[in-house]
């Protein structure tokens, strides 16, 4: 009987080891995901910001793969396309917004590390 224990039992848990090992190659090999890269004039969004006192538009900043140029967009209802309300000629983000959605605060970068705020009208496409 303890011959039978001493043969049984480690060819047992090593058979479940091994299984165990098998299916946990094969769980992984499942889970790996392709990842494709966007192709050129894909535009990346940045959170899109709402105004305090104007819950019925929201503001967003956007830029188009391989080029430089941000540009900040506002977009009304759902269904409604958005609209270009200001653009700038260096890479940045629109970071705030005033209450009342008519001013907001766009941060440009200049280097790594080095930043510029710039005041822009929202209404007049101006900065």
């Amino acid at each position: 009987m303890n011959t039978f224990f001493t043969r049984f039992v480690p060819s047992v848990i090593c058979s479940a080891v091994l299984a165990s090992a098998a299916m946990g190659c094969h769980g992984e090999a499942r889970s790996v995901a392709v990842v494709t890269s966007a192709p050129a004039g894909t535009l990346d969004r940045d959170a899109p910001i709402a105004a305090k006192n104007r819950h019925d538009v929201a503001f967003y900043s956007a830029r188009t793969q391989g080029e430089a140029e941000t540009k900040v967009f506002a977009r009304g209802h759902a269904g409604e396309a958005p609209r270009l309300v200001y653009v700038d000629a260096e890479p940045g983000e629109l970071v705030s917004v005033s209450d009342d959605g008519t001013r907001g605060v766009f941060r440009r970068y200049i280097a790594p590390g080095k930043t510029m705020d710039i005041a822009i009208d929202l209404q007049k496409s101006e900065s």
